[in-house]
């Protein structure tokens, strides 16, 4: 009888701990007129040689769930294959918190939001610095790969960004275009200043940078969630 109670009591604790070791992330995948999408694959990338950890798909009514380890994750990436580089790029969340449960609505289009980074210049104006390089798939069509600036993103005038930090929409002070390096070739990103908005209850503020090419209507959006600091 002792060995069937301790056995059962080893059985439970792994058990438990099975289940406290491990987080889902869950959400939506639409487009930007809020239609679901189904067959779209999410994948969670770690740190380590930047590989996929762990993948799985949305459902017929888009939603999805994923279960991971617990732990940060460098990103999460969304793309349906089949129409990748066709009708749609990617969606792409950026330094993911997986030590909880969390919701990460996804929605992608036709533009990718690729490449954020965000961070404070201590002594400055207080606010937040983002860069990330915006990629239309109606420009890709008609570029020409060979020339020495591969000229996919929206130029300055033509460009709508928007910013959210933890839901609310924050003030876009500033808007750069830059030449980003890129090897034999240069592409174009942007550098742009926000204020800081509403900081978050929780340790991490969520960044929503939602962008459209107003010369061809081509839309997308990437998230970005960003340890708070001191000097916030």
């Amino acid at each position: 009888m002792k060995k069937l109670i301790l056995s059962f009591l080893v059985m439970n604790t792994m058990f438990a701990f099975g289940q406290t070791d491990s987080v889902t992330i869950s959400g939506k995948v639409t487009d930007f007129n809020g239609q679901s999408i189904e067959g779209v694959l999410i994948m969670i990338k770690g740190y380590d040689f930047g590989q996929f950890i762990d993948t799985t798909y949305s459902d017929k009514t888009g939603h999805y769930t994923l279960l991971v380890k617990k732990g940060k994750y460098s990103g999460l990436a969304a793309v349906r294959m089949e129409d990748y580089s066709k009708t749609k790029l990617e969606f792409w969340a950026y330094e993911v918190p997986a030590y909880k449960n969390l919701n990460i609505n996804i929605r992608y289009d036709r533009l990718e939001v690729y490449g954020v980074n965000i961070f404070q210049v201590q002594g400055a104006y207080p606010g937040y610095t983002i860069y990330f390089r915006p990629m239309s798939l109606t420009r890709f069509a008609t570029v020409d790969m060979n020339s020495e600036i591969i000229d996919i993103a929206p130029p300055a005038d033509m460009i709508d960004i928007k910013v959210y930090i933890n839901g609310e929409s924050v003030k876009v002070n500033s808007i750069q275009r830059v030449e980003e390096f890129a090897g034999k070739q240069k592409m174009y990103a942007y550098l742009i200043q926000t204020e800081l908005g509403k900081p978050a209850v929780t340790k991490y503020n969520k960044f929503q940078i939602v962008v459209e090419d107003k010369e061809n209507g081509d839309k997308g959006e990437a998230i970005y969630f960003k340890e708070k600091v001191k000097y916030e």
